[in-house]
């Protein structure tokens, strides 16, 4: 694969079960060009497993599974997780059974036609702490104290396991091709910001702060400032001197919320170069790479944090989220909330034009990219953004938005916005595309115009 495009496809279980491993994998190689598979066999949540979490599309079992519960798709090698305090974690879904190991089965079927498959490892489990002992134990602690339904990317436990699968999943299943691992995951400043209650103050990420010469607990009355001073504006309470003033000056008297923002920072990235560091111990032959969340194209914080120049160190392969059609709905929320709080003092029409120029986009008016959505000269700006980040050193594979789920009222896929994103891919220079987020949201119309755009550029 080296020498052609990558074209690839998120794809669960569930497809192949509801449609048949063999017909899907027809579909996917002559009516598309798919030549790799990026299988979501460790996951819990609707985005990337179980069917649709929106409309059904015209394919597949007509049956929803909004009880989607996941976890592994594999069968975990106990030897692995030996001493970890984290019970069962296969799949428990009435659709599945325990004893089938689905990977080994996609893998067999996949690799004989000349598929490359990667593991698609997405690690948000909020829901999963019902059901899989000893992960609640693992939760993050908020400003006021409280364990939180999430699990702390600093808790030991939590890395150990994480470890653990990684190393699981590419010792035991030689032929697959390599790791993606999404972490879609913000600081406690973001998630303030977000209407979030902010975290993680547990005594892991307490301990780690106190190495760096933070005080937790000016950074934890900090955080209670502000979020109740964030309360205070979506109420519409505002102080004389205007949101953003008194929100500057809440940093000022407690520069410990930068520092605790830069601190989880720090720590999200340390746990990326810790995966990439041990899988490539284990199987070093193996591509791993990093699902790298839409949030990055709406949020300047969060851009700050991912840098591609530092990245491209300990990644063989970037998989930036440029979902063009959701991204107009999605982006009209995050500015919203935004201006519910230290905004406030403006217009969502005033700051638009000027968020596309700190995001480096050109993108239609707030008020018409709820229902219009996004170009495809997004995807080619933000593709290219991470191409000349990482010096083109390694490839680029932007996802592509196909029927990605948005609210009833909001944009929909069409065939043309597909065939739009994947020439925008294609004009940028990347490396391939993948195909997002699940095939079992996909409406056969939008998948087969993007085999139609790929072979237009072509690369089929």
């Amino acid at each position: 694969m080296a020498n052609q495009k990558l074209i690839g496809i998120q794809v669960g279980v569930i497809s192949f079960l509801d449609e048949g491993l063999e017909p899907v994998l027809d579909l996917f190689q002559e009516k598309v060009g798919i030549n790799a598979l990026f299988l979501a066999n460790m996951t819990f949540t609707l985005g990337t497993g179980g069917r649709s979490a929106g409309p059904l599309p015209d394919h597949g079992v007509q049956e929803r599974t909004d009880h989607f519960r996941g976890g592994a798709f594999f069968q975990p090698h106990p030897p692995h997780y030996q001493g970890l305090p984290i019970g069962d974690f296969r799949a428990p879904d009435p659709e599945y059974r325990r004893d089938v190991d689905y990977t080994a089965w996609v893998l067999e079927a996949a690799t004989r036609r000349g598929l490359a498959v990667f593991h698609w490892f997405e690690p948000a489990v909020p829901r999963a702490m019902q059901w899989v002992p000893g992960l609640a134990r693992l939760g993050e602690v908020d400003c006021y104290g409280r364990r939180r339904p999430t699990v702390c990317i600093n808790h030991p436990d939590f890395r150990a396991w994480t470890f653990a699968i990684v190393e699981d999943l590419l010792m035991n299943y030689p032929a697959a091709a390599g790791l993606m691992y999404g972490s879609e995951r913000r600081g406690p400043l973001g998630l303030a910001l977000q209407g979030q209650i902010p975290f993680c103050f547990c005594e892991h990420c307490c301990a780690l702060a106190r190495e760096r010469g933070i005080d937790p607990e000016r950074a934890r009355q900090g955080y209670r400032a502000l979020w109740e001073y964030l309360q205070t504006l979506r109420q519409g309470t505002v102080p004389r001197d205007g949101a953003m003033v008194g929100f500057l000056r809440l940093l000022m008297r407690y520069p410990e919320i930068v520092s605790w923002e830069a601190l989880w920072a720090e720590r999200h990235q340390r746990l990326h170069q810790e995966i990439y560091g041990l899988a490539k111990a284990v199987a070093p032959d193996k591509r791993i790479g990093w699902h790298v969340w839409h949030h990055l194209s709406f949020s300047p914080l969060l851009r700050a944090q991912w840098d591609y120049q530092e990245i491209r160190r300990y990644a063989d392969f970037l998989k930036p989220v440029v979902y063009n059609n959701c991204a107009g709905p999605r982006f009209h929320t995050y500015l919203r909330n935004l201006h519910e709080t230290i905004l406030r003092d403006s217009t969502p029409q005033k700051t638009c034009p000027v968020m596309y120029d700190f995001l480096q986009l050109a993108e239609r008016p707030y008020d018409e990219i709820y229902t219009a959505g996004w170009s495809g000269d997004y995807v080619r700006r933000e593709t290219l953004r991470c191409l000349e980040g990482v010096n083109r050193e390694i490839p680029v594979w932007p996802g592509i938005d196909i029927d990605i789920p948005t609210p009833p009222d909001a944009k929909k896929t069409t065939p043309e916005d597909v065939r739009a994103a994947i020439r925008g891919a294609a004009a940028a220079g990347a490396d391939g595309v993948i195909l997002s987020r699940k095939y079992s949201e996909m409406q056969t119309a939008n998948l087969l115009a993007a085999g139609e755009a790929l072979r237009e550029v072509g690369w089929r």
